[in-house]
């Protein structure tokens, strides 16, 4: 027969249990809202005259997004229907589906941006910005740092950006830390949202598109090709400024020093040089990886409050 100590202890444990299983699922509720909130923001743009033809098509989607990210009820059912028969794999396509969306979403941006204006671009308001606080680094620094050692660590740095994404939200979920993986997922998707609202609504090329590459001998390096390579295949137009791969890699690191203490270190590190290498290698502007280290630095330390703020979202609490 148990003691009242050990009954205690017991329910102690069951009620740690029960908070963290609640403080996950407030996560993927808060993320799912995320995402809603993101969809009806950028759906806007394809209200503007130079949408594409397939608009109605991807208004549609959005508005999907926007329903199953509310909860609306026949949503609800089906999601429900789906998790009673397959729960394993809802339960990893539900934690997993904003990362996996990510590239998806990236690819929108230029569709999304072109729709608002019709491929024109803030270069110029950012080249004053730039010319005035740091000169032009973007196109010089290669040029007075020519090293090909030098040239191949920052490609490779630049190139580190998508373990920085899916890195530490992996090893959380291997470790089976199901309620900070969520709270991880969370923050990087802020991150990236608020930095997507710019690329629709203030689209900016970036040095890339308007100046040659660095060449000379570190277009010789195999990080440097492949670095431009990926870019070649899969960048986004007008997705400069402020730099989400800085802004994003950024929040990882608050992420990952509130989460992951011994793997911030490097995730700082691997930021740092990310960051060095966007302007070295003339795919952002230093204006870029400036305002992308506040905004990310910010969705990171906001992330808790906007939870909290989206969570507020539930039928019947908007009023109180």
């Amino acid at each position: 027969m148990q003691t009242q100590a050990e009954v205690m202890a017991g329910t102690r444990r069951g009620l740690r249990g029960a908070a963290r299983i609640d403080a996950a699922l407030d996560a993927v509720h808060a993320t799912s809202r995320l995402f809603a909130v993101y969809a009806a923001i950028s759906a806007v743009a394809l209200l503007f005259p130079h949408r594409p033809r397939s608009w109605p098509l991807l208004l549609a989607v959005h508005l999907l997004v926007v329903l199953l990210g509310l909860g609306w009820g026949p949503a609800a059912k089906a999601a429900a229907a789906v998790a009673g028969r397959w729960p394993r794999v809802w339960e990893v396509l539900r934690d997993w589906y904003p990362l996996l969306l990510i590239p998806a979403l990236y690819k929108e941006l230029a569709i999304l941006n072109v729709a608002v204006y019709d491929g024109r671009y803030f270069d110029p308001a950012i080249l004053r910005v730039e010319g005035a606080i740091f000169g032009h680094p973007s196109q010089d620094l290669a040029h007075a740092l020519p090293y090909l050692p030098l040239s191949e660590l920052l490609h490779a740095s630049y190139l580190s950006y998508y373990l920085i994404i899916y890195g530490p939200p992996l090893f959380l979920y291997l470790a089976g830390r199901r309620a900070d993986f969520r709270r991880v997922v969370f923050g990087v998707m802020l991150a990236f949202f608020v930095h997507y609202v710019f690329f629709i609504y203030f689209p900016v090329q970036g040095p890339r598109y308007l100046f040659p590459a660095p060449g000379g001998v570190i277009a010789e390096g195999p990080m440097y090709r492949l670095a431009h390579r990926i870019l070649e295949a899969g960048s986004s137009r007008g997705a400069a400024f402020p730099s989400s791969h800085v802004g994003v890699s950024i929040a990882q690191t608050v992420l990952a020093a509130r989460f992951l203490p011994p793997l911030a270190p490097l995730v700082g590190l691997l930021a740092t040089l990310l960051a060095l290498g966007a302007v070295y290698g003339g795919f952002h502007y230093a204006t870029d990886a400036s305002v992308g280290f506040l905004l990310g630095l910010a969705a990171a330390l906001a992330a808790p409050a906007a939870m909290r703020l989206l969570l507020r979202l539930r039928a019947g609490e908007s009023g109180r």
